[in-house]
């Protein structure tokens, strides 16, 4: 009965996570359009961090809550593989044109991507407390990487013209109670999925890198397949690099701030390191993939795709 009880609220939560997912991929589309931001400065701000907010709500509840940080860093780890590979596969199959990124996306934002996995696997791998000192440089490096989109911003901002349609009021509106309903969601999601792996007798992380990160993985997909339809490759690509940004840099550091001054360090038990270099290895291949002529292939969207399921069920296999 409690496992049937916790897969029903999982797939519940994942549901409406979807839903207002959805619902925010137009508020933040439009008020993006408002303030006349570029589609690669509106995917890597706005629709990044609006889609991370499942993540970042995750590894704040995991830590606050239910006491377990690392189901927050596997969420993270697994959200960041989600988008790396299965949201520019589908992509690439939906997009009406060659998927090719700008030059802009790759040297801002895919390096600021790399930047946060380095960061993510030295933390892992040399220290076993985390403190205010390791918040504050996450979150620093994250404000550092904000700075250098707002310079671009005002470079560009002119060029483009507001729609007059848009109501900012209406939008804002929107995006806030979405953004509730996907909080409410998540404290959900990440209770019973920790049930889940303990009545499977499986490590939560394993979980986390799974269930939770291909459900709260939901918003980033529903807004980069948006953008691609509509053949915005740059806006549906930064938002990947900016939404795996927020969530390895502010995911992590916020709820550890707060819960430094709550509680005190945390100590991470993640003993789970092959996810981690998985995702740098993944992270290699992408830029690969790019390396050539800043696009992607359908055979190597296909591939990215595969590539994703082989590595959970490789993770699943190890963590059993």
């Amino acid at each position: 009965m409690a496992l049937v009880s916790s897969i029903s609220v999982i797939f519940i939560a994942s549901v409406v996570i979807y839903f207002f997912g959805k619902k925010f991929a137009g508020a933040s589309s439009n008020i993006g359009d408002y303030f006349k931001l570029s589609k690669s400065v509106k995917g890597a701000t706005f629709d990044a961090i609006a889609s991370s907010m499942p993540e970042l709500m995750v590894a704040l509840f995991s830590v606050i809550f239910f006491h377990k940080f690392e189901v927050g860093i596997g969420t993270i780890a697994g959200s960041a593989l989600f988008n790396l590979l299965v949201i520019p596969g589908i992509c690439v199959l939906v997009a009406p044109k060659v998927f090719t990124v700008s030059k802009e996306v790759l040297s801002r934002d895919a390096l600021f991507y790399i930047i946060s996995v380095f960061v993510l696997l030295v933390l892992v791998l040399y220290l076993k407390v985390w403190g205010i000192f390791v918040a504050i440089a996450l979150i620093l490096i994250y404000l550092f990487y904000v700075r250098k989109i707002v310079v671009q911003t005002k470079r560009g901002r002119g060029k483009r013209e507001r729609p007059k349609e848009i109501v900012l009021m209406k939008e804002l509106f929107t995006a806030f109670w979405t953004v509730l309903g996907m909080g409410v969601a998540t404290y959900f999601l990440t209770e019973s999925a920790i049930d889940f792996a303990g009545i499977l007798g499986i490590s939560p992380v394993i979980i986390a890198f799974t269930i939770i990160a291909a459900a709260t993985s939901l918003p980033d997909t529903v807004i980069s397949v948006l953008n691609a339809k509509k053949g915005d490759i740059d806006d549906a690509t930064s938002n990947v690099f900016g939404s795996n940004i927020f969530d390895i840099l502010m995911g992590l550091g916020f709820p550890l701030l707060i819960y430094y001054f709550i509680v005190g360090p945390v100590e991470i038990v993640f003993n789970h390191l092959e996810i981690i270099i998985g995702l740098l290895g993944a992270t290699i291949m992408l830029f690969y993939f790019f390396a050539d002529d800043n696009s992607l292939s359908k055979k190597e969207g296909i591939f990215l795709l595969l590539l994703y399921v082989l590595f959970v069920v490789y993770v699943v296999f190890v963590g059993r």
